[in-house]
């Protein structure tokens, strides 16, 4: 049993030994794969004559490899990539937090207008590091070119350790919401500022409802996200056909669920029920720390916008196709969250949007009555964020992956199962870091760490821009951005990090605990002039 397991594992690691060259601080050093397929002596296969960026020369952005990627992806696979990963859960599950956040219906719609700008402008600041970067590492190559190993390697560690996790526990969650929905009340039970009953327009079919349903018991809702993570943690483990045929499914599947909204919405304007909507302005209450968490709700929808940046090796053309695709894709999607929160507007009052966890569901039922309410949106809505954990399952098993075998991680996280080709052991690792981030936490407060570390490693690209537009300015750029848009970006990027501290300090105080933590783990277990000797073997040294 124990040969047959071991038969079926590729372990690979990135096995660094030193060859005696230095620039600076940092020594380079020659890697090597290392296979041990069960039988026999490890063999090892040489991949390259200098050390990976992470542990050595921030001046060296080539990666590593034993061969290149396809260069297939199109401009219409590009915008569907961008399109795809940006809608998934967040305009179904953040626009009560929006709410919430800003008292009312009025700044809440500017709000997301101004997500969508914010989007757009990060969109083209990444065009700009993405046609004269083109890595596939993308947010980790640009740091890396701007500043370094250290804060490259704490962009990865953050990725492992909160954001990756934390996205996936969010949309497990909200899965758990709407896939429930047949079988509980909506009433959002976590919002403890409002304790009312769902107040729903006077046309509202509420008597095909039943009113003994009482919302989803928390612990439910956990499970059943639990169970989610992993199944498709299973899912990506044993074929990457299965998950991308997930994948294909539910990227149908959730456009439905936001033309059946959209439709919705507009048939009942048309029908000349305007009243949740008269007093646009009414309610508002904001400050610049609740100013900056109702962009967290709304940021957290339109995250996705960098997807098709990690991509860059396999586009064709990315000077032609990178400022296409986030043209057209983002015109897309900024269109259709307007859209979509026009209908969330039209079809609740201000008091029905706080009060619900399943805004989707509840807001189709004065048209589509109880079977659509009950059964059509919340299977479109749950399919769609099925196929968004699906997604991000993929991307975070990869992620960490390739910063185990590039000797950042413990090199045991680059197991690969031998029959299946999976990056079995970092995808196992990330189910159980998305399962500790579900057991204390809601998606309102996953949001906000997602969105802290999240937005710290986006200014560090921007600030990164405008660095090397100073430090590098003959570096060829098939498009330069506007100066003044970076400039913008990283101003609107310190806003984002620090408003939302006074907010909630508890929450950006442990993500930036999270965020320090690894330094001393670079020094440990990555930087080789003070890593020690004994720890060479655990972060795949030798």
């Amino acid at each position: 049993m124990g040969d047959q397991a071991t038969t079926d594992l590729t372990y690979v690691s990135t096995s660094a030994y030193h060859a005696g060259e230095k620039s600076g601080d940092h020594v380079f050093s020659h890697s090597r794969t290392v296979e041990y397929t069960g039988s026999g002596a490890p063999t090892a296969k040489p991949v390259g004559s200098e050390r990976s960026p992470l542990l050595g020369d921030s001046s060296v952005v080539k990666e590593k490899s034993s061969g290149k990627l396809a260069r297939k992806l199109t401009l219409l696979n590009a915008i569907g990539l961008t399109v795809g990963s940006i809608i998934g859960s967040g305009i179904f599950i953040t626009p009560n937090q929006v709410l919430e956040e800003t008292g009312s219906v009025g700044v809440s719609f500017f709000v997301w207008i101004g997500c969508g700008i914010l989007a757009v402008g990060g969109a083209l600041c990444f065009v700009e590091l993405g046609t004269s970067i083109p890595s596939a590492g993308a947010t980790y190559a640009y740091i890396l070119r701007a500043f370094g190993g250290l804060p490259a390697f704490l962009y990865i560690w953050t990725a492992a350790f909160v954001i990756r996790p934390a996205s996936r526990a969010i949309i497990s969650l909200a899965f758990a919401e709407y896939i429930t929905r047949p079988f509980y009340d909506s009433v959002n039970s976590t919002n403890s500022s409002q304790n009312a009953s769902l107040e729903l327009p006077s046309s509202a079919p509420i008597d095909d409802f039943d009113p003994e349903l009482m919302p989803a018991p928390t612990w439910l809702i956990k499970l059943i996200a639990a169970i989610c993570v992993c199944i498709l943690c299973a899912v990506n483990t044993y074929s990457v056909k299965l998950m991308a045929r997930v994948q294909d499914i539910s990227m149908v599947v959730k456009l439905l669920a936001i033309v059946l909204l959209i439709i919705t919405g507009l048939v009942y304007i048309g029908q000349g029920n305007d009243h949740n909507i008269k007093n646009f302005f009414e309610g508002t209450n904001v400050t610049a720390a609740r100013l900056g968490s109702a962009f967290y709700g709304g940021l957290w929808a339109y995250d996705g916008w960098d997807t098709v940046f990690f991509g860059a090796e396999e586009v064709d053309n990315v000077a032609r196709i990178f400022p296409r695709a986030i043209g057209l894709g983002m015109s897309i999607v900024i269109v259709a969250y307007i859209l979509a929160n026009i209908a969330y507007m039209s079809l609740l009052s201000a008091d029905g949007i706080l009060n619900t966890s399943v805004i989707a569901v509840d807001a189709v039922r004065p048209v589509l009555k109880s079977a659509g309410a009950l059964y059509i949106m919340p299977l479109l809505v749950a399919v769609s964020t099925f196929g968004a954990t699906n997604g991000a399952t993929f991307l975070a098993g990869r992620q960490t992956f390739a910063a185990a075998r590039e000797g950042s991680f413990p090199s045991f996280l680059s197991v690969v199962h031998r029959s299946w080709q999976t990056p079995i052991a970092a995808l196992f690792f990330q189910m159980a870091m998305s399962i500790v981030y579900l057991v204390p936490s809601d998606i309102t407060g996953l949001i906000h760490m997602f969105s802290f570390a999240v937005w710290v490693s986006n200014g560090a690209c921007f600030v990164g821009l405008i660095v090397l537009r100073i430090r590098e300015p003959h570096l060829h750029r098939p498009y330069k951005v506007f100066i003044l848009i970076p400039v913008f970006m990283t101003m609107a990027s310190l806003y984002l990090v620090f408003a939302p501290f006074f907010d909630d300090p508890f929450k950006s105080l442990y993500v930036t605990a999270a965020i320090l933590g690894g330094i001393p783990a670079y020094f440990l277990f990555v930087y080789e002039r003070t890593s020690p000797k004994f720890l060479h073997t655990l972060s795949g040294k030798s």
